[in-house]
C-alpha cells in the first residue's frame, strides 16, 4: 500500500468530467467510486489517509480537482455534495481534450477570474508556492512532516549529550504523559544506577503499586542494542517475577534484537528506538514547545443548512 499508486488531483481531473460526462447529477460517493474503477484502486489505497490523519488523501484529491473544475465553469454544484457538468464541460469533453490540468485550465475566463479574486501582489519579501500536483493539506503536512523530522534530530542530540540519569528521567516523564502510570502523571520511579539488575525505572500503573511496568533506557550514540541486551532485559524482568517491560534507545535495534523480542511472545516487551522516541516526545509534548498553531478552516454547511 503506498500513497504513490494514489493520481495526483490534475490528472483525476479528466477521467471526473468524463464521469459526470451524461449529464446527470452525481454524488461524492458515486464519483470517488467510479473513479477509484478507473484508476484501480483498492480499498486499502482508498484508505491512505494524507499526511495530517484527518482525511483519505484520494478524497481529498478528488474534492481538489472538483474545486478546480468547479472554478473554471467546467461543472457545478446542484445542490451540496452533487456534482453536474456544465455546458462549458460538455464541450471539453466533445473536443476529445486528452489532458486536463492547471496550465489547461487557465484558457477559461472563469478560471482566471477567479484565480484573480485571491491573488495578492507580487512582495518579493513573501515566498510564493509554485502550482504543485499536491494539494494544499498535502503541502502542509509534508511542511510540517519536515518541521518535526528536523526537531527529532535536534532533541535526539540534545538527550545523547546529557547524563544518564536525565535521559532516565525523561523517558519516565515521557511514557507517563502517554498514559502509563495511572490517573497519577508522576507515578514512576528513577531506580537507574549500579547494581540495579538492568532496571532503570519503574512505572507504577496503580495507586498501591501493585502493576508495574519496568523500563531499561539506553542512552547510546552510535551503538545498537544487540539481541544479547535484549535477553539481559527479559533475565531482569525474570528475577522480578514479572514479563511486562519497555526498552528505550537514542539508537537502534539490530535485527536479531527485534527477532529475539517476536521469538518470546510470552514476554510483553516493548521496543522502542532513537526515531520512536523522539516522534512520541513531539507528538506528547515532553522536552518541546508548541510554537505556531496553524488553523485551516472549511465552510460550515451545516450552519447554513440550519437557517
Amino acid at each position: 500500500m503506498s500513497a504513490n499508486k494514489i493520481p495526483d488531483f490534475q490528472s483525476i481531473m479528466l477521467p471526473l468530467l468524463k464521469h459526470l460526462g451524461d449529464g446527470q447529477p452525481h454524488t461524492l460517493s458515486e464519483v470517488i467510486a467510479s473513479l477509484a474503477t478507473v484508476f484501480k484502486l483498492t480499498e486499502e489505497d482508498l484508505a491512505i489517509l494524507v499526511p495530517s490523519g484527518q482525511q483519505r488523501l484520494f478524497k481529498n484529491r478528488v474534492t481538489w480537482a472538483i474545486t478546480y473544475l468547479k472554478n473554471a465553469g467546467l461543472l457545478y454544484y446542484p445542490q451540496r455534495a452533487v456534482y453536474q457538468i456544465t455546458e462549458s464541460g460538455k464541450k471539453v469533453i466533445e473536443a476529445k481534450t486528452d489532458n486536463i490540468n492547471l496550465a489547461y485550465l487557465k484558457s477559461f475566463d472563469a478560471y482566471k477570474k477567479w484565480q484573480g479574486s485571491f491573488s495578492q501582489p507580487a512582495d518579493p519579501a513573501k515566498p510564493t508556492l509554485e502550482p504543485s500536483s499536491n494539494t494544499p493539506e498535502e503541502v502542509i503536512g509534508v511542511t510540517i512532516g519536515t518541521i518535526n523530522e528536523k526537531l527529532s534530530l535536534e532533541l535526539l542530540e540534545l538527550l545523547k549529550s546529557k547524563p544518564a540519569d536525565y535521559f532516565e528521567f525523561f523517558v519516565l516523564r515521557l511514557l507517563s504523559k502517554m498514559g502509563y502510570g495511572g490517573v497519577n502523571a508522576e507515578n514512576f520511579e528513577v531506580v537507574g544506577k549500579s547494581g540495579d539488575n538492568g532496571i532503570d525505572g519503574i512505572i507504577y500503573q496503580d495507586q498501591l503499586g501493585i502493576d508495574r511496568v519496568y523500563v531499561q533506557a539506553k542512552r547510546w550514540s552510535d551503538a545498537k542494542v544487540q539481541s544479547k541486551d535484549v535477553r539481559d532485559f527479559i533475565g531482569s524482568l525474570s528475577l522480578r517475577g514479572t514479563n511486562k517491560g519497555i526498552f528505550i534507545t537514542t539508537s537502534e535495534f539490530t535485527a536479531d534484537a527485534i527477532k529475539t523480542v517476536q521469538m518470546n511472545p510470552q514476554n510483553r516487551i516493548i521496543l522502542i528506538d532513537g526515531k520512536q522516541l523522539a516522534e512520541y516526545a513531539i507528538t506528547y509534548n515532553v522536552g518541546v514547545q508548541i510554537k505556531t498553531v496553524y488553523q485551516v478552516k472549511a465552510l460550515d454547511n451545516d450552519f447554513f443548512d440550519d437557517l
